[in-house]
């Protein structure tokens, strides 16, 4: 079991931790708690010169958890994946209890809270920045397992199926209609190769900035489930639960992504569809965003009545 941080550290505490890890170049830096952190407990640095750093601690400390952010970090650093940059951590916990990194703040609003603010022009500008992001993050090779992708979803997307029986979000007709969908399409997922995906692209995680021109897309937020799958997976997400909320951001990101439209794009579009509803209604069970939670079984009940 994790073990959580109930006592998050003080600021006197992440002054010197960040004093000591950055070899004194962060030294003197005023420490505000950042309240927008869900999964870390995070804090502003701000400079002298007016420089900011984000000093991020993980509520539920995971060696592989941030052995794995680091290499992600490392992996989108050497490919100019737009995020905010990792300049110093402790993973050894040499100069605070808990494992922390210390990462670019990159001023901006995210997308959920500036989209009333995003003209037409604004929509069709961060559509095409979007796109142009999301394929130098899908650009890059990640193997994180050596099981192929094919046998990892048909093991989740069972599991998946199980685990919403149990939460009443299915009922026995309902998975076998989801798994009868997903077995008339299995063969699209054979060879597909593994990607560096983001797997939680919702508009909390596209940071906009504005500047004399407008709005404009300049980085994604929250790798905390990144993982080496399809990147299709990604795409669904964004076109069918992210996108609608801006509508005029779709025509120029489709334009831009470029993605393969074919029989065999179509049927893991149609496979993936289900499967992230699964999905979604699970993880957010489990970490109590009820109101998420239920978007995606009001979805399925959706998908389950057009297929009865």
């Amino acid at each position: 079991m994790l073990r959580t941080v109930t006592v998050p550290p003080s600021s006197d505490e992440v002054a010197r931790a960040a004093d000591e890890v950055s070899g004194g170049a962060l030294s003197g830096a005023l420490v505000e708690r950042w309240p927008r952190g869900r999964s870390h407990h995070a804090y502003l640095l701000t400079m002298p010169t007016g420089e900011r750093f984000l000093f991020k601690v993980h509520k539920r400390p995971h060696p592989g958890r941030m052995r794995r952010f680091l290499n992600l970090a490392e992996l989108m650093r050497e490919q100019a994946v737009p995020h905010p940059t990792v300049r110093w951590s402790d993973f050894e916990r040499r100069t605070l209890a808990a494992p922390y990194f210390i990462q670019d703040f990159i001023t901006g609003e995210d997308a959920a809270r500036s989209l009333t603010a995003l003209s037409f022009t604004d929509q069709n500008r961060v559509g095409t920045e979007l796109a142009n992001g999301l394929r130098s993050l899908h650009a890059v090779a990640y193997v994180d397992t050596p099981v192929p992708w094919a046998a990892e979803l048909d093991d989740r997307m069972r599991t998946r199926a199980v685990e919403c029986r149990t939460l009443d979000a299915l009922d026995v007709a309902g998975q076998e209609r989801v798994l009868a969908h997903y077995e008339d399409r299995q063969w699209a997922l054979e060879d597909v190769p593994r990607r560096l995906t983001h797997d939680d692209l919702n508009l909390a995680n596209l940071l906009l900035q504005q500047r004399r021109d407008g709005w404009h897309f300049v980085a994604f937020l929250d790798f905390e489930r990144a993982r080496g799958r399809d990147p299709l997976l990604d795409v669904v997400r964004l076109e069918s639960w992210t996108l609608p909320a801006c509508p005029a951001m779709a025509a120029p990101f489709r334009a831009t992504y470029a993605a393969v439209d074919d029989e065999n794009a179509r049927a893991r579009s149609e496979i993936y569809e289900v499967y992230l509803l699964l999905a979604g209604i699970v993880w957010y069970r489990e970490n109590e965003l009820p109101e998420r939670e239920k978007f995606c079984r009001e979805r399925l009940q959706s998908w389950l009545d057009r297929r009865s």
